[in-house]
């Protein structure tokens, strides 16, 4: 299978703002040629496939059932690093994480050192690993956490996407009253990354084989599962188009507008953060809080565990 080359990479991207082009385009040459008929039929015809693609995502609205609640986070906080907000940024995640209130959280980029600053602030049990094999205590990696007491941490460990591939998540299992949750936090290959090795065309492919793979395993699982993290993809890109054939984006089922939780060259939104749940979770609500902790904001999903 060849790479796909980058132009159509970039077009898939950016395909919400290249619509916003095109039909800021044509109203101008409709304004300059009103007898053109052609013009606003075109336009018509946009609008629909927009409508068609995008439109469950502007009208979602979230479900209510009987079952245990469940308030999810996921956030790549960028080793703490900072984002636009003044002040300390652990300080800065820690507050919010602290008001959101979730019961289970998956964090991105994040170190071992990073957690043990953490962890004893906002009373939280986690599972790490690092991105890579044999990788120390100030290496970026992912956390799978329980906050509070109603859930349980029952173990976990990173695991490999890809058998002959250097790139992990981190698998874990919650439970309460019996029920188990399974929670995967991963962060698929980004773009130019020196520690993947591979060039930027072929991110795409890498990506597309780590979804497949997770798909693979979440088919194999008996329990309700969570796979939420940072994808490095727009929803438009092929990867997220089979993760909707067989799991539920959040997002879509119950957000609100773009959800765009990070910004390209600090300006332009992007979705590139999700949350994906197997059916026997109903989604009750999803946000993006306006927080500045760091380069992304946090996903947020109100959870129902189906009885």
């Amino acid at each position: 299978m060849r790479d796909p080359p980058l132009f159509l990479v970039g077009a898939v991207t950016f395909l919400p703002y290249l619509f916003l082009l095109q039909v800021s385009w044509s109203l101008v040459l409709w304004a300059l040629l009103r007898r053109r008929r052609l013009i606003p039929l075109s336009l018509s015809g946009v609008f629909g496939v927009a409508l068609l693609n995008w439109g469950p995502a502007w009208f979602s609205r979230g479900e209510q059932a009987d079952g245990e609640s469940l308030t999810m986070m996921s956030w790549n906080v960028r080793r703490l690093w900072g984002g636009a907000a003044s002040g300390d940024p652990g300080v800065c995640v820690i507050e919010v994480i602290k008001e959101v209130n979730p019961d289970v959280v998956t964090l991105l980029e994040i170190t071992r050192n990073d957690l043990a600053i953490l962890e004893p602030a906002l009373g939280m049990s986690c599972v790490h690993g690092t991105y890579t094999k044999g990788g120390g205590d100030g290496h970026g990696g992912l956390a799978s956490c329980v906050r509070g007491n109603r859930w349980k941490l029952a173990g976990g460990k990173a695991m490999r996407f890809v058998d002959n591939e250097d790139w992990y998540y981190v698998f874990s299992e919650v439970e309460r009253s019996g029920k188990v949750l399974n929670v995967l936090a991963v962060h698929l290959y980004p773009y130019g990354s020196a520690i993947a090795g591979i060039r930027a065309t072929e991110v795409v492919k890498a990506q597309g084989g780590q979804s497949a793979a997770l798909l693979h395993r979440v088919a194999r699982f008996k329990d309700p599962t969570v796979v939420s993290g940072d994808f490095n993809s727009t929803r438009d890109a092929a990867l997220h188009a089979s993760l909707r054939g067989h799991m539920v984006d959040v997002w879509e089922k119950a957000g609100r507008g773009f959800g765009g939780a990070s910004r390209y060259l600090e300006w332009i939104p992007l979705r590139i953060d999700y949350i994906y749940v197997t059916e026997e979770l109903a989604v009750a609500e999803s946000r993006v809080p306006a927080v500045d902790c760091s380069d992304h904001r946090p996903v947020v999903v109100e959870l129902i565990l189906r009885e």
